[in-house]
C-alpha cells in the first residue's frame, strides 16, 4: 500500500525553492480548486528573487498537475497540490517556531 503522506514529502523534496515559495503562499491563502486565484495576486506576494524564476516554476507546477486552470486567467490547486501546500506550510511553520518551544521550556 502506498502512503500518500510519504509521497507528498517526496514531492516536496523534489521542488525548487521558488516552487516551494509559490506553494507556501497558496497554502497560506488556503487555495483549493473551488477557491481560485489569478497570477497577478500571486506575483504581488512573491519576493524579487522568486519573480525572476516565476515563469519557469509556475509552468512546472502547472505541467505536474499541482496547479490547475480553473478558468482562463484563474488557477486553483488540485487535491494532491492541496496536500503539498499544507505540508509546505507545516514545515515552514515548524522551522520558524522551533526556537520558541525551547524558550517556553526555560521560563
Amino acid at each position: 500500500m502506498i502512503d500518500s503522506d510519504d509521497d507528498t514529502k517526496e514531492i516536496v523534496k523534489e521542488l525548487s525553492e521558488t516552487e516551494k515559495n509559490i506553494l507556501y503562499i497558496l497554502g497560506k491563502m488556503r487555495i483549493s480548486v473551488k477557491k481560485n486565484f489569478n497570477e497577478h495576486s500571486l506575483k504581488k506576494k512573491l519576493s524579487d528573487d522568486d519573480l525572476k524564476e516565476y515563469d519557469k516554476s509556475f509552468s512546472n507546477l502547472c505541467t505536474s498537475g499541482i496547479i490547475v486552470m480553473y478558468r482562463p486567467g484563474n488557477f486553483g490547486v488540485s487535491k494532491q497540490g492541496r496536500r503539498i501546500t499544507d505540508e509546505i506550510v507545516l514545515q515552514k511553520r515548524q522551522r520558524k517556531y522551533e526556537g520558541i518551544r525551547i524558550l517556553m521550556l526555560q521560563v
